[in-house]
């Protein structure tokens, strides 16, 4: 049929207002063929994306999860299929678990009030240049313990390589040289540094001290398992923050409700992150003829699992497109699904419910400033870039 034949999730006519183009794609196309990047499938409905997901036999995260290809190839662990994948995740896992995220809870809530009291007063504001996209990184990079002085090259050289792709290639390559060379600095650094770390939940010495398979990690793939890290929380973590302001902005009775209970109760966050849908999707490669929602596929196909529209299928979420406080359940995919599911779910979790809290125990009541002046980005994440606020 070819709707998708033109599709660019990069694009700022798929971007800006998307869910009339997803519903159509989930009811009439929903493995839709796009010539872009070299040709990719779009695949748009809930059970096809779960199916996809959770066979990593038929579709492989091997050639990489980006569509255009990211500047590094084989990231660890979201590029590697089970079994190896399992094996590389034992070892970050126990400084990613629900209890490792609380012990930063205080660190973290003290950058977000840090962030938002400079707002306190002002009648209008921008909050995703002051708070969105400075508190997801921070907090990220401070984590995974790079210095103070690589924060900003770290944030830029991120941003670029997630956003330029497919338009300014060499700034994309350059930028990605950038985060592999701190990054190499940084482990090269801790390898020198005395073990004298007691904290079981700190992530590069669990790096550097574990072991794959009998062996020890090479610099090179303990570096990679940090790219994925900074992608992973830098880019979706703000786009999430972004998208739960804009949300209650525009529906102040939610607002005032979340307001009054003084938290985030965790039925209430899932369903900020199923309907912003930071993570808007990620490719795989087909490595073997097979079909999928009734569409045939033939062996190298590449494969977008459209997280975003997957969250807004009626036939898994009654009234997708509005947002139930106390939705229950709630399997949405705003992680992604199956082995690959994002790593840093809890740390992500934290961020965004500590960041809603505190704007909202300091800010009264709010509104959009400027409908006119929000602008959307696209690529594997979809969030807001301005997000002007003022005083309801």
């Amino acid at each position: 049929m070819g709707l998708a034949k033109d599709y660019d999730h990069f694009a700022a006519e798929y971007v800006d207002d998307p869910y009339a183009f997803w519903k159509r794609l989930r009811e009439e196309e929903p493995v839709a063929r796009s010539d872009k990047y070299g040709g990719f499938h779009v695949v748009s409905r809930y059970a096809d994306i779960v199916e996809a997901a959770q066979d990593t036999e038929r579709f492989s995260s091997a050639d990489g999860d980006g569509i255009p290809p990211l500047p590094m190839v084989g990231m660890i662990p979201i590029d590697i299929d089970p079994p190896a994948h399992r094996d590389y995740r034992a070892i970050i896992n126990p400084a990613l678990t629900v209890n490792a995220a609380r012990k930063h809870e205080d660190r973290i809530r003290a950058l977000a009030v840090e962030l938002i009291d400079p707002l306190v007063g002002q009648q209008e504001f921008e909050v995703s240049s002051t708070v969105a996209t400075v508190m997801a990184p921070k907090a990220t990079l401070s984590f995974v313990g790079f210095p103070e002085e690589d924060h900003e090259l770290m944030i830029k050289a991120t941003d670029d390589v997630t956003r330029l792709r497919g338009t300014e290639t060499p700034r994309v390559a350059e930028a990605g040289m950038e985060m592999f060379q701190t990054a190499t600095k940084l482990v090269m650094a801790r390898r020198e540094q005395a073990s004298d770390s007691s904290d079981e939940d700190d992530l590069l010495r669990l790096l550097i001290e574990g072991e794959f398979q009998g062996r020890k990690l090479a610099d090179q793939e303990i570096v990679m398992n940090l790219m994925v890290l900074l992608f992973g929380a830098v880019d979706t973590t703000a786009s999430a923050i972004n998208g739960a302001l804009y949300y209650l902005a525009t529906h102040p009775e939610d607002q005032e409700q979340l307001r009054k209970a003084g938290e985030v109760p965790n039925l209430a966050l899932e369903e900020l992150i199923r309907w912003s849908s930071p993570l808007q999707g990620l490719g795989r490669t087909v490595t073997q003829d097979t079909e999928l929602g009734g569409c045939p596929l033939s062996k190298g196909d590449r494969v977008l699992l459209h997280w975003a529209s997957g969250n807004r299928d009626d036939a898994q979420f009654s009234a997708p497109d509005d947002v139930d406080l106390e939705r229950k359940p709630n399997k949405h995919l705003g992680f992604g699904m199956g082995p690959h599911r994002c790593v840093g779910v809890h740390f992500g979790k934290l961020m965004l419910k500590v960041t809603i809290e505190e704007f909202l125990a300091r800010i009264p009541s709010f509104e959009l400033a400027d409908e006119t002046q929000l602008k959307w980005l696209g690529g594997e994440a979809r969030g807001l870039r301005n997000l002007p606020l003022k005083l309801a």
